[in-house]
């Protein structure tokens, strides 16, 4: 059976077509490949990482008042559905099971998901959630939720180019949760966008990418490792000096006295391991740029908070929740429905959100779940849980943040954003005018002369 599917784009991008076959009597998805892709999916990873660069000059772009100044000749075209899914799947995309081999006696019990992503997170948390912008609508891609079908360590283990892809596209059209038409409102100028980002970020034709870490889900995965009766670090407040609600901890020789932890410095080292998160996923799409010929460049132009929908009146931002804690700024929390934190006001309190935690972690040690070990229960046998003591002290610390403070965490928001990402198609123009040859490598030509033909004379 053949089936057609067309690209959101048919003005500016070629159809493509998926066949279903059948192999030893088992039916087979295969997309079939243009030549362009072809080429893309078998780039050389060492070429990728040697070519990569920033180019930040699409088709439909403008600069003015700079000795750079330049407009293009072209119209912008949008990325299609195949370009999209490759790049979120590179950056994001759920590859299988992950190997888990710590030992299962004193480390597993760490993990919070078996699943396999095509970037390392502490604990195999997985808290850093994608969202982007296209001409389009606004999306979020939920891959947190997806599990790997018939407990493949490899998803994508000896199958052809072919089948690779309509199994990327299938995951990526499953993943995408469609939030609203037409391109977000994103901050277009200050005070929610840097002055040298305002000319090209988020304009027609760009796909602007914006993972956002929830810092909530392993702070509290953490604090039982801290906390633990093997380790028993005793959490300060920074600005008292005093300890975070575990006093009575202390004196019954729970938590040991002189093992300290600073407040600040434990959300210090939960933040710096997650948000290089966002690091991993725009350094994966940066080298995913390359195979597939497009430009784009990951950059921190973005206020956080304005692009995040903290002053919907001057921008909508992604349209996530903020709060007034007891001092300072609002803070995000989530977006509703798609996105929350563990954390009020999604919970009525710090014991309730913690709860709900160790629910959500503890299902995926459940029989149902797909585990990466042939003989599972061997090993997870052996994986120590919390004791109901451990599990209270956290509880005690959190009460103690969120009712000192009026916020979980006291001092990083619950909701992190720092980096985005964007791409689009190049202008050759712009780069023959202003730089050397080397700018930008064949793949460009190639995706350039797809909506361009009539070029071709020019790059013999």
């Amino acid at each position: 059976m053949n089936l057609i599917i067309k690209s959101k784009y048919p003005i500016f991008t070629l159809n493509y077509e998926v066949i279903e076959i059948m192999d030893n009597e088992n039916k087979k998805k295969e997309l079939i490949l243009s030549e362009r892709l072809e080429k893309a999916l078998k780039y050389p990873l060492f070429d990728a990482i040697f070519n990569r660069r920033s180019r930040r000059f699409g088709l439909g772009m403008e600069l003015s008042n700079s000795s750079l100044e330049f407009k293009s000749a072209y119209k912008p075209i949008p990325l299609d559905d195949i370009e999209e899914a490759l790049l979120v799947w590179s950056g994001t995309g759920l590859t299988g099971l992950c190997l888990a081999d710590l030992p299962p006696e004193n480390g597993i019990d760490l993990l919070c998901q078996w699943t396999g992503r095509t970037w390392p997170s502490a604990c195999n948390n997985h808290g850093t959630e994608l969202f982007f912008t296209n001409d389009d609508g606004l999306y979020h891609v939920d891959v947190k939720h997806m599990l790997p079908k018939n407990e493949e360590l490899d998803m994508f283990f000896k199958m052809s180019r072919g089948e690779r892809m309509a199994r990327i596209l299938e995951l990526y059209k499953g993943s995408l949760n469609k939030l609203e038409d037409g391109r977000a409102d994103l901050p277009d100028k200050m005070p929610g966008l840097f002055d040298f980002n305002q000319w090209n970020a988020n304009k027609p034709g760009t796909s602007l990418f914006v993972p956002v870490t929830d810092i909530t889900e392993e702070y509290i995965n953490l604090l039982t490792l801290y906390c633990s009766h093997t380790y028993g670090f005793t959490i300060i407040d920074d600005l008292t000096g005093k300890p975070a609600g575990v006093e009575k901890w202390i004196e019954k020789g729970r938590l040991k006295k002189d093992v300290t932890m600073s407040l600040f410095d434990l959300e210090v080292r939960i933040l710096t391991g997650l948000n290089v998160e966002q690091a991993f996923i725009t350094q994966n799409m940066s080298l995913a740029l390359q195979a597939l010929g497009l430009a784009g460049w990951a950059f921190t132009g973005f206020i956080p908070r304005f692009a995040m929908g903290a002053a919907p009146e001057l921008f909508k931002g992604l349209g996530f929740r903020f709060v007034q804690p007891k001092k300072g700024a609002t803070v995000p929390v989530g977006k509703d429905g798609v996105f929350e934190g563990y954390c009020p006001p999604y919970y009525k309190n710090m014991d309730e959100a913690i709860d709900k935690f160790f629910e959500h972690k503890w299902s995926a040690w459940q029989d149902d779940k797909p585990f990466p070990y042939t003989e599972p229960d061997k090993h997870l046998m052996k994986a120590p849980k919390p004791t109901d003591t451990t599990i209270q002290i956290v509880k005690d610390v959190a009460n103690y943040i969120y009712d000192t403070y009026g916020r979980f965490p006291a001092f990083v928001d619950p909701m992190y954003m720092r980096l985005v990402f964007q791409a689009m198609h190049i202008d050759p123009d712009f780069y023959d005018k202003y730089y050397p040859k080397g700018s930008y490598n064949d793949m460009h030509i190639d995706t350039f002369l797809e909506h361009h033909p009539d070029q071709k004379d020019r790059f013999k």
